[in-house]
């Protein structure tokens, strides 16, 4: 019990000192973890309300109610490369679990995420959205995406260590999977011979249950959802497994 609480207070405090070492010395502190996903919305905003118009209502609010998750998401997976290389002093200290630093990551970037919530929370007032009690499955959405998000960079964190090129080979693939994924677009427009590129895709089909809870008030398909969360509970055992099975030859090799 007391190994347990001495943990829950350890990942607290590398959390919080994340979250603030992050912005420490800059102007606006805080508000530069709404700066990316504000300015990826205006940008996909201007172009596809007048640039491409996509005649899709509320285009605001149907952008960010998928970008904010995409954006945790994104931000975790790319730099999740360096987490163990760039922290050689913790992975090699002794009673450290190197495993500690994604998770920090994780929750580090989860906090951004919930910053940016009361940002979306008035745009969708703002258009008129119904707040309904599917808000309630928001927690379940963070929990899958956080284990699903654990187990990638588990995975992306251990071999970057002994193949540098993972890192930059996730970069091409973020850039390809952020098209793949319906941030911007609704998932209707898809031609039918590429549905299964969203039903199968665990990212895809988180973001468009945040966007069923946020932009349009409904419960997430439950099928879709348990599907993820299985594939969520998959990818972690297998990135711990990985992990547990080159973590002697990590810290050797760091």
């Amino acid at each position: 019990m007391n190994s347990l609480r001495y943990y829950y207070d350890l990942l607290c405090h590398l959390v919080r000192c994340d979250f603030v070492v992050r912005y420490k010395g800059s102007f606006l502190g805080v508000l530069w973890s709404l700066a990316l996903p504000l300015a990826q919305l205006m940008v996909l905003v201007f172009l596809f309300q007048k640039v491409v118009p996509l005649d899709i209502v509320a285009y605001p609010a149907f952008v960010f109610s998928a970008l904010a998750p995409w954006t945790w998401f994104s931000t975790c997976l790319g730099s999740a490369g360096y987490l163990l290389v760039g922290n050689r002093g913790l992975v090699r200290r002794p009673n450290f679990p190197p495993a500690t630093l994604i998770i920090v990551n994780t929750l580090s970037n989860m906090v951004s995420f919930l910053v940016v919530l009361p940002i979306l929370f008035a745009m969708l007032v703002f258009y008129d959205r119904a707040i309904t009690l599917s808000l309630l499955m928001l927690p379940l959405l963070i929990l899958i995406q956080g284990i699903l998000t654990v187990g990638l960079c588990l995975i992306v964190s251990t071999l970057n260590v002994f193949y540098r090129d993972v890192q930059h080979i996730l970069s091409m693939l973020l850039m390809l999977l952020f098209y793949l994924t319906p941030v911007f677009y609704q998932p209707q427009a898809v031609g039918e011979k590429f549905r299964l590129l969203y039903t199968w895709n665990p990212i895809a089909v988180l973001i468009q249950s945040y966007r069923a809870i946020f932009f349009y008030g409904t419960f997430p398909e439950l099928h879709s959802l348990l599907f993820t969360g299985a594939t969520s509970l998959v990818v972690c055992g297998f990135g711990y497994l990985l992990y547990s099975a080159r973590l002697h030859d990590v810290v050797d090799a760091i």
